[in-house]
C-alpha cells in the first residue's frame, strides 16, 4: 500500500512539473510570436525620430492622464508615451535601454509616479519584450505543486491567450492604442461617464502606502541613478485622484515624502504633485473617469487631462533648459 501512495505521488509530481514546464514554454513561444508583443515592430513605427526629444512612463494612471499632443502642439517636439497598464518599474527600466540604444538619450523623461507604485508588478507579457533568460523564472514560485504555486500567473496568461484568440478571429488588435505610435500620440482620454459615486460614506477603506523598495522599487532607483548620469531633465508627476480616492489613499505625507528624496538627491529630478484641492479640483466627478471612497486607482476624463496637461505645459517651460526647447511663439 504505501509503495502504491508512493507510486501515485511520484507520478502526479511528474505531472504536475511537466504540464508546468509545458504551460512555461507555451506562454514564452506565443508571447514572443505575437506582434502585438514586438518591440522591434513598436519602434519601426517611429517616424522623423530626431524629433522624440520626451519619453513619458507611468501606468494606466499617466495613460490616461498624459498625452503628447498637447506637447507637440506648444513645443513642436514630439514625446514618445510608454505609459500603459501592466507597466511598472521594471518593465520602465529595461525599456530605457532599449529607447536609448533605438532612438537615443531623450531631453526630459515625464514620470507619473502612483500611491501604489512600489507595491506594482510589471506583468509578464510586457517583459518578455526584453532578454527572456533575464526574466524567464522571475515570475515563477516553487511550491510541492507548481501548478497550484503559480495559479495567478497561469489564469492570467489563460485569459489573454482566449481573450487574444477572439480578437484574432473577428480581426481586431490586441491593445491597439499601446501598439500603433500614431494612435497613442493623438489619444487625448476618455470623456467622463457619471458613473463615479461621489457620496462619503461614514466608514470606508483606507489604504495605506507601501513603502520603498516593495516589489520593483530598486527599478526605479536604478533607473533615476541612470537618467542622472545620462543627464536627462526627470519630471516625477503625481497625477490628481478624485477627492474619494484621496481621502482612502490615507499616507499622503509618506507618498511625498517618498519621491520628494529623488529631488534631494539628484540636481535633474523635480517632483511635482499636482494632487491634492490646492492644485486641482479633485472634488469635480467630471475631471475623473473612475475612483471613489475606498478605492485605491483613480483615472483623469479627458477635461480633467487637458486641464492638467496645460499645468504640466507651463512646468516644462519652466525646468526646460532654454537653449534646448522653446515654445512656440
Amino acid at each position: 500500500m504505501f509503495f502504491e501512495l508512493l507510486g501515485f505521488v511520484l507520478l502526479l509530481l511528474l505531472f504536475d512539473r511537466s504540464l508546468f514546464v509545458l504551460i512555461h514554454e507555451g506562454e514564452s513561444f506565443f508571447y514572443g510570436h505575437l506582434s502585438s508583443f514586438s518591440l522591434s515592430e513598436k519602434f519601426s513605427q517611429i517616424r522623423n525620430m530626431e524629433k522624440y526629444k520626451i519619453l513619458i512612463f507611468g501606468s494606466s494612471r499617466t495613460y490616461e492622464g498624459i498625452h503628447p499632443k498637447y506637447i507637440q502642439h506648444e513645443f513642436g517636439i514630439k514625446a514618445f508615451k510608454e505609459a500603459f497598464v501592466g507597466k511598472g518599474p521594471m518593465y520602465n527600466y529595461y525599456f530605457y535601454q532599449e529607447y536609448k540604444k533605438r532612438v537615443g538619450i531623450p531631453w526630459v523623461v515625464i514620470y507619473g509616479v502612483d500611491y501604489f507604485m512600489f507595491n506594482e508588478t510589471s506583468e509578464r507579457h510586457w517583459m518578455q519584450r526584453f532578454d527572456r533568460d533575464l526574466i524567464r523564472n522571475h515570475y515563477f514560485s516553487r511550491g510541492f505543486f507548481m501548478l497550484l504555486a503559480n495559479k495567478a500567473y497561469i489564469d492570467i496568461f489563460i485569459n489573454n491567450f482566449l481573450t487574444i484568440l477572439q480578437k484574432t478571429i473577428l480581426g481586431e488588435r490586441y491593445f491597439p492604442v499601446e501598439q500603433d505610435n500614431d494612435l497613442m500620440e493623438n489619444y487625448l482620454g476618455l470623456a467622463h461617464t457619471g458613473d463615479i459615486d461621489t457620496h462619503a460614506p461614514p466608514k470606508f477603506r483606507r489604504i495605506d502606502f507601501i513603502k520603498y523598495p516593495g516589489k520593483e522599487g530598486v527599478y526605479f532607483s536604478r533607473l533615476m541613478e541612470e537618467l542622472h548620469r545620462d543627464q536627462v531633465t526627470v519630471l516625477l508627476l503625481s497625477l490628481p485622484d478624485y477627492v474619494g480616492t484621496y481621502r482612502s489613499n490615507k499616507s499622503q505625507k509618506q507618498f511625498v515624502k517618498a519621491f520628494r528624496k529623488y529631488q534631494e538627491k539628484y540636481d535633474n529630478i523635480h517632483f511635482l504633485n499636482y494632487n491634492g484641492a490646492r492644485m486641482f479640483d479633485i472634488h469635480n466627478p467630471e475631471y475623473f473617469i473612475d475612483g471613489g471612497y475606498g478605492k485605491t486607482n483613480s483615472h483623469l476624463s479627458r477635461s480633467g487631462a487637458e486641464i492638467l496637461n496645460r499645468m504640466v505645459i507651463d512646468d516644462l517651460r519652466r525646468y526646460l533648459p532654454q537653449h534646448e526647447i522653446q515654445a512656440r511663439k
